[in-house]
Order: C-alpha cells, then structure tokens, then sequence
C-alpha cells in the first residue's frame, strides 16, 4: 500500500501520462483510505498529546484533503513538497501512511514547554506586550502614542493599536502592521516589537529610512489580534489558533471570517466548526474581525501587513481562487526585492501554500469596503510556531530577516502611492516642471519628462534617501520647451526610493520621487 503513495506519479511537465492513469487512480484511492483509516485511529485513541509531524515528498492535495477531514494542517511548502501536521504523540507512526518520508519535529515547535507556560518563553506574552507598547510611548512621546483600545474580542478582552508617526505636520497617509490574529503565531509579534523599536533608534540618527518613513506616514500597530486565543495559549500548551467562541465547536479561524469571498468554497475554508478554518456563520460574525476591518475603514491605508508563522513564505492577493490580480506584477517587483536578503518564498497563497478565503488579505486589496490596500502576508520562517521560546538567537535571527522586508515594504508604498511630488516648481518664471518619471517603480531604465525654457541647459541630480547624490549629469536644451530625458539606472544603484532633482541654473527647481526595483 505504501508503495502507491510514495511520491508523485508524473510525466514530464506534471501531467499525467494515459499509462500511468490506470497507476494513479489506485493512488488516489489508497490515500482516500489512508486518510479515513487516520481519522477513525484518532476518534477511537485515547487522548494524547498532539505533535508536529513533518510529512516529505507529498503536494498540497494532501494538505486540502486532511484539512477537509478536520486535522490540523499547521505549514505547506509546495515547491519543497512538504507539509507539517498536528498528529496524537501516540499515532505518530500513522504517517507513514501518507508517505513514507516523514520526521517528528522537536516538541518546542509546536508547543508551550511546560517551564514557558503562562510566560510565553523568550516571545513577549501578553502583559509583557502590553508593557512595551507602553514604556515605548513613554520614552518617546515624540513618535509613539500610549496604545489605545480600538474595540473588544470575544471574551472582552481589549484589542489595541499604537500610532507611530514623525514630527512633521501635514497629510501622512496610513500603513498597518498586525499579528497574532492565529493565537499560536507570535513569531510576528516579535517582529513587529522589533521593527518599532528600529524606527525610534533611528529617527534621529543612523538609518536614515526611519526618518523617510515616519517623516511620511503614520503607522498603526496592532499587536495582538486574537487577545482570547493568546491567553488561553499561555497554560494551555500554545496549540490554539482560532479564537474563543467555542459555540458551535473550538473556536472561528478568524483568517477565515473576514467578508470578501466569504465562504466562496470549502476548500479555502470550512463549513465545518470543528475545522481550524472553520469560517464562522457569516461574514464577520466574531467581534475580532470587526475590530480589525471596522479599523480599517476607518484609518483607509494605503498598505499594509499581516505577519503569520511558520514557513518563510510573502503572500499576496489572491488567495480565494487561482487567479493574479491587476497589480500581480507589482506585487512581484516588491516581494523579489524584498525577499532578497532572507530568501523568502514569494507568491499567492495558492502558489506557495494552498487556497484560502475569507481572509484579510484578500478583502483589504479588494476595494470594496475600503479602498484598495496593498497588502501582504509574511509567513514568518520560525521554527514552527514556539520554536524560539528557549533560544533568543532565534529571535534575533528571525527580526534580522523580517526588518529589511517591513522597511522595504514602507518605501515601496508611500512612493507608489505618489506623495512624492516634490518642488512643484521653484523659483523664476518661467517655471521648470518634472511632469512624471516613467514607468514607476522603474527597473532597468526610467523616462523624466522635463518642461522648460527651450535655451535652458539642465542639471540632473539623483539622490537616495539619505540625501546623498547618487548620480549628476547635464542635459541639453529641449526642444519646444518639452524633453523626455531617459535615464538608464546604473548597476551599483541599489533598490529603494530616489530623488530625483532638475535645475535651470537660472534659479528654477523641481524635483520628485520613485522606485528602483531590483
């Protein structure tokens, strides 16, 4: 039996060939067996501890398929051919099964060691959250405000958020930074402690980013999304992911209950309560939800990101069917830049792990009850879901390959979004105007499209955003006072926001901003 369901029966390309049809549908078969034999050896074993079960060499058929029939489905890794699921310690050896690769992770993967319970381990619990967004206010009353209350979970506990911005005055648009929305994943709770502190250390001095960031946003914390399900974690093992609304089973996966494409099948969530993506009874029925989108709508970003564990992965929309979105391509140029230093597998869910709907992805880029938000998913590469509570060079290590995405992801939207427009024309009459840098974010090569006195001899000067002159070079007198100068970006130039200044020498100036993609 195991024989058939080793690996995968395929021809070249991944379809399958008219002789191997006959092969394959007894495979099929064998798993569909494999997995009901699964399913009854749970119901009738006698109640043990679950642990993470690494299964190799299988694809996320299987995943769907054992999500279907209520297991735990805790990391896909599509292109690796992995998946890790929640097995009782003592059917373990059932997973053979399924394949016959397959390895037990370590117990601290995948829950609370009982020296952590009810403090979290190295990872902050929830008072210890509660004291840094607080002490960080208080220390720096120029940037941080005191966490406020934003509305209550299921049990009443507070949900709150924190505001970051600079000292400069004027329109800021919006971008939000969220976790534990699953109550097992404060691996991007970290990261976000992390990516605030590096912008308060660095406003006034060495990155100058922070500044960039600060000086041209707000930014919105929301630490804890799921306060129920982080509590109960606490002396409860740490295994919980949904919240506490254990009405009609264990809870609502709350990734699941959010409006757009709610409930669009029951692949991409469940119908079922017991499920951990049950989805709930409608479209937002848990308080949760509600507070988060509520939010939202009420803030409207311009972008934001929803930090999940385990799997070092960056999601973006769609995730409810196998289709891109309009901003695909955009979506690509931001994640292969800003998985370049960690190496983060980047993709739709469906591409790297398996389809979901009903999430905050997918309904915060819809634009239908707020205006689009370009919005993404880090799926943090922890070592499973606890995996750094005794080990903070973990910790460390995971903050290190986050913050550069959560900077990126910062300088990428505010200049998307266009605030850039600098100057709008300084100085003499008649005026100099940079009208647009085309294409925006730029990749190999960018057109500036320049009106001005047609005797003038313009100097061109790029700055990064430390204002350090990357580049100058003289352009010609235009023609009819309109010139398209193309500039091609030279190979030392790193990604990131630009600069990009044009004078008359007669006392004229304008400038604007945009993106290199690299």
């Amino acid at each position: 039996m195991i024989l058939f369901i080793t690996g995968m029966i395929l021809s070249e390309g991944g379809i399958l060939s008219p002789e191997l049809m006959e092969v394959n549908f007894a495979r099929e078969n064998t798993m569909k067996y494999a997995i009901a034999f699964l399913t009854l050896a749970a119901l009738f074993t006698a109640v043990s501890a679950d642990r993470l079960v690494r299964l190799h060499d299988v694809n996320a058929a299987l995943a769907l398929e054992l999500m279907e029939q209520g297991y735990d489905v805790a990391n896909v890794d599509q292109r690796a051919g992995i998946i890790d699921i929640y097995l009782p310690e003592d059917e373990v050896d059932g997973a053979a099964l399924l394949t016959a690769d397959y390895e037990l992770l370590p117990r601290e993967w995948g829950e609370l060691l009982p020296e952590n319970s009810r403090g979290a381990g190295y990872y902050y619990d929830p008072d210890e959250n509660w004291q840094f967004w607080c002490t960080l206010a208080a220390e720096n009353t120029d940037l941080v405000d005191t966490p406020v209350a934003i509305g209550q979970s299921y049990q009443g506990r507070d949900i709150y958020a924190i505001e970051m911005t600079g000292i400069l005055g004027g329109y800021k648009p919006v971008i939000i930074f969220s976790s534990l929305i699953h109550a097992r994943e404060p691996g991007g709770n970290v990261v976000l402690i992390d990516f605030a502190n590096w912008l308060v250390d660095n406003y006034d001095g060495g990155d100058t980013r922070a500044a960039y960031i600060l000086d041209h946003s707000t930014l919105y914390f929301i630490p804890i999304g799921n306060p129920d399900g982080y509590e109960y974690n606490m002396p409860n093992g740490g295994m919980h992911r949904k919240n506490m609304n254990f009405t009609l089973g264990n809870g609502v996966d709350l990734n699941r209950n959010w409006g757009y494409m709610w409930g669009y099948d029951n692949v991409g969530s469940s119908p079922s309560p017991t499920s951990e993506t049950y989805r709930g009874t409608a479209p937002f029925s848990e308080p949760e939800t509600q507070v988060q989108s509520n939010f939202i709508i009420d803030k409207a970003p311009i972008a934001a990101m929803s930090y999940h564990t385990y799997g070092g992965d960056l999601l973006y929309p769609w995730g409810y069917e196998d289709i891109f979105t309009p901003d695909n391509d955009l979506f690509v140029g931001w994640a292969d830049q800003m998985t370049a230093v960690n190496n983060y597998t980047y993709g739709t869910p469906w591409q790297v792990m398996y389809n979901s709907n009903g999430d905050q992805l997918d309904w915060s880029y819809c634009g239908v009850d707020v205006p689009k938000v370009y919005c993404m998913t880090p799926e943090v590469g922890d070592n499973g879901f606890w995996g750094s509570q005794n080990d903070t060079s973990e910790i460390v290590r995971i903050c290190d390959e986050c913050r550069p995405m959560n900077i990126m992801f910062c300088m990428f939207a505010l200049n998307f979004v266009g605030i850039g427009e600098e100057g709008g024309g300084i100085g003499v009459e008649p005026l100099l105007d940079l009208g647009s840098v085309q294409p925006n974010p730029v990749v190999t090569s960018a057109v500036f499209r320049i009106s001005a006195p047609s005797s003038s001899v313009l100097d061109v000067v790029i700055y990064d955003t430390s204002g350090r002159a990357v580049q100058t070079f003289e352009a010609g007198s235009p023609e009819g006072g309109q010139l398209d100068l193309t500039w091609i970006v030279p190979d030392n130039i790193p990604a990131g926001v630009y600069t990009v200044t044009v004078s008359d020498g007669a006392g004229s100036i304008d400038s604007g901003r945009f993106t290199v993609l690299r």
